[in-house]
């Protein structure tokens, strides 16, 4: 599913008028239709309701709503944010049929009118903010900011079209004031400020509506960054066909592990067997193997010093769960990371040896995934935490395409970038992960998917969204205090047998 910007709205409504012949006013009514079910679905027993229009294209969607919600025995009053003489084209179609129905109409032209409309406007079930569209791009001010502020304050659930007022809708920063919406209604695809917060939590529940936008309209559009949904996820989990045996699902080689810090090759382990490798093997120091072998029964343990010779059979390697942060484990990951040519995750302390030599991780294009927390990418790009997180898209990208390796910037709304510069934004997971070992997990199942021959960036993003909807699954039983990453991990076959379903 696309993230749009409000440019790029913009030119996929032009391109399903102009190339398609989709009529606008014909995307209007698809749009009004699709907020009156909305309402009706989350709000089935509204009698009244006070929709506050502005004078553009979203207050010509309010006044379609409106009329929609007369039809259907609402009792509705539309309150116009400015003079009704600015309406033009579509919005003033619709305010013409509204006149015509005898619909009561206030218009807001300064603050004593404001006052008035609001007295008539708050005997509602449901208010509809159809003030600005996707078009905002500065705070509103004068007499818009008091409607904003004003409606803000009533006691009744908001459902805004398209935008909350008060949002751009290519940022994740709101404006002041702003809307605070129950439901939001948008079209065709979301925007920015639906899924990055803060803008997203002024959004409640997001719906994307089809309003007949035809796919082509939005295919042509040069748009990179994409939510991911079940249907990206569940081509890669199909239940298994009968004829097949545990070679059929790879061997995966786990290098990492060492005194102390044995629990990360665990995790990463019980990671990729839960994430349905057919063969899992950690290789590791002999004192670490002895814990390994204990704690995760179903996987095995290599402990001789020909790493290279052991894995160049193998389907797929992850390195760094559990190693050394010091030199001498830094050279040692370097050398083999030159010279695995498996699909490869680096992750952990592998990523700590190219601090400041992005370009190191993948010279020789292989498929390969990294996957750093914010201060492991700051010490990849020569930078802070703080910078990696004030443009988190922007350093993701700016990584895959210095590092040439597929990108996992981890966090709330994990990214997922390739070089190409494709960006997928994950919506799962959920506070309660914030705990030691998640990480090393996570580093197991994608090492799983790319052993059964997955593309890096499917395999990536596929991984990152069946961990945190195991995440998820964990939180539904437990809460979101005290997860443990094992919690996460022996979840993955309940998480995969959900989405098959969907």
């Amino acid at each position: 599913m696309k993230i749009l910007t409000s440019a790029q709205m913009r030119n996929i409504d032009r391109r399903a008028t102009d190339r398609f012949g989709i009529p606008s006013l014909l995307l209007m009514e698809n749009a009004a239709i699709a907020c009156v079910d909305a309402i009706f679905e989350h709000y089935p027993s509204a009698d009244r309701a006070s929709i506050f229009c502005g004078t553009g294209a979203n207050g010509g969607d309010g006044l379609a709503i409106a009329r929609h919600l007369h039809n259907r025995g609402v009792g509705v009053m539309v309150i116009i944010a400015g003079d009704r003489s600015k309406f033009s084209g579509d919005a003033e179609t619709n305010l013409r049929i509204c006149e015509r129905l005898n619909l009561p109409i206030y218009e807001v032209t300064d603050d004593e009118s404001l006052v008035d409309a609001i007295a008539h406007g708050t005997d509602c079930d449901v208010v509809v903010d159809a003030i600005f569209g996707t078009g905002l791009n500065r705070a509103p001010e004068g007499l818009y900011e008091n409607i904003i502020r004003t409606v803000g304050e009533l006691a009744v659930p908001i459902v805004s079209v398209d935008v909350p007022s008060g949002l751009d809708a290519s940022s994740a920063t709101p404006f002041e004031p702003c809307i605070q919406a129950a439901v939001t209604v948008t079209f065709a695809a979301p925007k920015i400020c639906h899924v990055f917060e803060p803008a997203a939590t002024f959004c409640g529940e997001v719906i994307v509506a089809d309003i007949s936008i035809p796919g082509g309209a939005v295919d042509d559009e040069d748009v990179t960054l994409s939510l991911t949904t079940p249907a990206d996820v569940v081509p890669y989990i199909a239940p298994r066909l009968a004829a097949t045996h545990k070679g059929t699902y790879g061997h995966v080689a786990i290098i990492g592990g060492s005194p102390g810090r044995t629990g990360a090759a665990v995790l990463a382990a019980r990671g990729a067997i839960r994430g349905g490798a057919g063969l899992v093997t950690v290789v590791t120091d002999p004192e670490s193997a002895a814990i390994v072998s204990a704690r995760s029964v179903e996987s095995m343990t290599y402990m001789r010093d020909d790493v290279l010779a052991f894995i160049r059979n193998k389907s797929a390697a992850l390195i760094g769960p559990g190693l050394p942060d010091d030199e001498e484990s830094y050279a040692r990951v370097r050398e083999l990371v030159a010279a695995i040519e498996l699909p490869l995750v680096i992750d952990a302390s592998g990523l700590n040896a190219f601090s400041g030599t992005p370009n190191e991780l993948n010279q020789n294009a292989r498929p390969r995934v990294i996957t750093p927390h914010p201060g492991e990418l700051a010490r990849i790009l020569s930078t802070d935490a703080a910078s990696i997180n004030a443009d988190r898209i922007g350093a993701a990208t700016s990584a895959a395409r210095a590092s040439n390796c597929v990108v996992v910037l981890k966090g709330h709304h994990t990214l997922i970038a390739d070089p190409t510069g494709e960006v997928a934004v994950n919506p799962t997971g959920n506070p309660g992960m914030a705990s030691g070992g998640m990480g090393d997990v996570l580093g197991g199942v994608i090492a799983a998917l790319l052993a059964r021959g997955i593309d890096t960036f499917d395999a990536a993003r596929s991984g990152v969204y069946l961990h945190g909807f195991a995440g998820d699954l964990v939180k539904e039983d437990l809460g979101d205090i005290g997860l443990a990453a094992l919690d996460v991990a022996e979840k993955l076959p309940i998480a995969m047998k959900r989405l098959q379903s969907t």
